[in-house]
């Protein structure tokens, strides 16, 4: 019998966001958990890795200017 291993992540969301992100997903029938799993499988699935990585990149290049313009961040 394969022995199934699991990682545990907890990914830090403010409140105000988190309750925004529920709403917008609720009415798809997804919880925050579940949208979270479907990013890692377009993240690892070959077909939408390119995709994701380019998308990872931009988005932490966004991340890095906002850090560099003060009041411009979250």
């Amino acid at each position: 019998m394969d022995e199934k291993r699991y990682e545990l992540m907890e990914i830090q969301v403010d409140a105000e966001l988190l309750e925004q992100l529920k709403a917008v997903i609720a009415p798809m029938g997804l919880t925050p958990e579940m949208l979270a799993v479907k990013f890692f499988e377009f993240c690892v699935d070959p077909a939408t890795q390119e995709l994701a990585i380019s998308l990872l990149l931009k988005w932490k290049a966004e991340q890095e200017a906002e850090g560099e313009n003060p009041g411009g961040g979250l």
